[in-house]
């Protein structure tokens, strides 16, 4: 028995000996990644939400809606959007309300850059399908305009139950405290 030991012992230091001699060969390093934007820079059309029917053209998206000149991805906000009433931090964002709760912005703690819009107020909307649901919160006439939501879940930082159709960028947003909203976000593959 102990000179199976031995041999094995003997045997496992020549193999490590020859390991640790053994050139080890060159790593090739892996290239940088290269950080990618989630969703495509949109040129245009844009389509302002205060007065074009946005859901009329089979293209839009919320990376070509803009709301009172503001677009998602904007660093820098229009003057019509330069002072909200109040403004708390939401996850990795700050969110400014507007307009005494009539709609809210969502920028990104970080740089400050716009990630989304949100709005309460049927009133700020020109397209009637919008306006319609945003004022109703009717979710079978959601789902007939739009289709089946692609998910729905509970915001935890916010409370309100989101029926996200996320290949489009936007969301119909029902809070406990009787509200709607329609928010706008970058769009989700």
């Amino acid at each position: 028995m102990f000179r199976r030991l031995t041999m094995f012992a003997t045997l496992g230091a020549l193999i490590l000996t020859v390991a640790s001699c053994a050139e080890e060969a060159p790593k090739e390093e892996a290239p940088a990644p290269v950080a990618a934007d989630t969703a495509p820079k949109v040129e245009g059309p844009f389509y302002e939400l205060t007065k074009d029917e946005i859901t009329s053209h089979p293209d839009w998206t919320s990376m070509n809606v803009t709301f009172k000149g503001a677009k998602l991805g904007d660093k820098k906000l229009p003057e019509a959007l330069s002072k909200g009433q109040k403004t708390d931090p939401i996850g990795d964002h700050y969110r400014t309300i507007f307009d005494t709760s009539k709609f809210a912005i969502y920028t990104y703690k970080m740089t400050g850059e716009l990630q989304k819009i949100e709005i309460y107020n049927a009133e700020l909307v020109a397209d009637p399908k919008l306006k319609k649901l945003l004022s109703s919160g009717d979710l079978k006439f959601m789902r007939e305009t739009f289709g089946m939501e692609e998910s729905t879940e509970q915001n935890i930082f916010t409370n309100g139950m989101e029926f996200a159709y996320d290949s489009k960028g936007f969301r119909f947003v029902q809070y406990p405290q009787k509200v709607n909203g329609l928010l706008f976000s970058k769009v989700k593959k």
